[in-house]
Formats: structure tokens, sequence, C-alpha cells
């Protein structure tokens, strides 16, 4: 499983589909109408006697469109507000400024969804998050949402920065490959870590160019520790919203991420630049490893970023 943040990519495209079919619809009964009229006035005919069939025709087309907007105007809601949003606080929320902050370890995730950041509920509609957690995680009951869950929670423990910080001094093949052979035990770690170290070389460029890092050092410094505490605190709140978890579950992981953030990071700025980074060591290159960069500079530099007024610091 991941998260993908891509998350709901194919509930964009069946709610785009959806909504382009019934557009077309429309489209083809309003000219089928506009022709009869024509041809019946054209026939020499009377226009009074096409005008109720006409009228007809337009209300069928105007209650299906209308039909179709009530069935999915969450969706299209949701899909609005991801094309055209911006930053969405809840100004309402009864959570405390502690409890807001450590709802704020989302932010990455949350922010590139268009949904709330603050609070317990994200705001996204109902059947997206569902369709979302049981398509990418499995997710569609109580049972699920804690496998997942625990499991996010064990990958945040995972952490190959120190292997690869050494990868970046050795430089060439051979004596990684050594260096991994001989720290492992099991095979699957090494090849995980190889991986990440595969990435690591490969998007280096790619990172100092989105200004993400400055170079090696700063990679090493600044950690993946973001990737792990966001995945976790945004999965946990969806799970909630959805009534797979219970919210006193839900704390107890949102306060688990909040433990591996703070065990290698002090800001903000380092919070989001270290989710880019675990992004590019797990995930790889693409469009939208530049989108998940862009979303992390918004929250950054946007003078109406949260992150301007509540404290990475526990």
């Amino acid at each position: 499983m991941n998260i993908n943040i891509v998350k709901s990519n194919s509930m964009k495209k069946k709610t785009i589909v959806t909504m382009m079919f019934m557009l077309c619809l429309v489209a083809q009964q309003v000219a089928a109408a506009a022709r009869f009229r024509i041809r019946v006035r054209g026939g020499g005919s009377d226009d009074v006697e096409s005008g109720p069939l006409t009228w007809i025709i337009y209300g069928i087309a105007a209650i299906a469109v209308l039909g179709g907007l009530y069935i999915y105007m969450g969706q299209l809601k949701s899909l609005v507000l991801k094309i055209f949003g911006g930053l969405r606080m809840d100004d309402k929320t009864t959570l405390t400024k502690d409890q807001q902050r450590k709802m704020l370890l989302s932010s990455v995730s949350a922010a590139y969804d268009k949904v709330i950041l603050n609070s317990l509920k994200t705001g996204m509609a109902r059947t997206e998050r569902e369709d979302y957690l049981k398509e990418h995680w499995g997710v569609g009951k109580h049972d699920e949402a804690v496998d997942a869950l625990n499991e996010l929670k064990a990958a945040c423990t995972k952490n190959f920065i120190p292997h690869i910080g050494e990868a970046f001094k050795l430089k060439e093949q051979q004596p990684i490959d050594k260096y991994l052979n001989d720290t492992f035990v099991l095979d699957k770690d090494a090849r995980a870590c190889a991986k990440q170290i595969e990435n690591a070389f490969k998007l280096m460029p790619k990172l100092v160019k989105l200004g993400i890092v400055k170079d090696e050092t700063d990679l090493v410094r600044i950690g993946a520790d973001g990737w792990g505490a966001t995945r976790l605190a945004y999965i946990a709140r969806l799970c909630a919203e959805s009534k797979y978890i219970n919210e006193e579950e839900m704390w107890q992981y949102v306060d688990a991420a909040d433990e591996f953030a703070h065990q290698s990071l002090t800001s903000w700025e380092d919070y989001g630049k270290s989710y880019v980074i675990g992004y590019a060591l797990w995930l790889g290159s693409g469009i939208q490893l530049k989108m998940q960069a862009d979303v992390v500079k918004k929250l950054i530099e946007n003078p109406k970023s949260p992150w301007h007024s509540f404290p990475f610091a526990k």
C-alpha cells in the first residue's frame, strides 16, 4: 500500500467522465429538439404545434441534469476545490491549539487534496474518502483500518537515511553493495535500502532544483521522518472521519506521528522538506514529486499558511 498521494485520481476521473457524459447527453437532446423544431417549421406547420413537445424534451433534459448534479454534488464540490481551492482552515474548530498543531502534521497531504487542515473533519466527500481508503489502503472497516495504521506506524521506524549517508560517501556501486551485505541480516531490508539509495543518487539534482535540499549533506540532515508522520496522521484522520476508528484511537496514532516527527525535526520547513525527501526515496520521480514540492513551498511561503501561526515544537 502507498499513499499516493495521488490520491483520489480515480475518483476525479470517475466524476469528470460522468459529468462529461451528462453534458453530452443534454447537448444531444437539445440538438435533437432544435432539429425537430426546425423541421416542423420548415414544413409549414404552426410554430405552436412544436412548442409543447420541445419543452417536454427540455424538461426531461433539465431533470436529468439536476438529478445528476444532486447525486454527484459532493464529488463535484471536491473536484472544484482541488482545482481552485487554497489552504483550507476551519475557523470554528473546537480543537485546542495543541490539538490543531497535531492535525497540521497532515498538512502536506491535506493541502494537496484541498481539504481542511486543522480539524477532525477534512471536508472530503464521503464517497471519495471511502473509495480512496478502500482502493489505496484496503480499508473498509475497523480491523482493516487498524492493520493499515499499524503498518504505517511501523514504517515510521524504518529509517534508511544513515545508510544513504554512507552510500553518498562510498559513491561507487561495488563498495555500496558490500556495505549493504555487511549491514543487513534480511535480504528484503537490504533490497529496500538499496532502492532508496538508488533513488537518492538519481533524484539529488531534482531535489536541489526544487529547493528541497542544498546538497547530499543537507538531505541526510533533514531526513525523511516527515514522510512517515504525515501519512500516519492523515490516514488516521480519514479513518476516523469514516467511522472506521473512534476519536480516541485516532489520537493515539496522531500522537505517535507527533513523536516520530520530533525525533529529528525542529521546524515546519524541515518537516515539509523531509516529506518530499521521503516521497522521492519511496516512490521515485515523476510529475507528482514536483506537485508535492509545490504544496510544501506554499505551506512554507504563503503568509496565510497555518505553519506561520502554529509552532512546530510541542
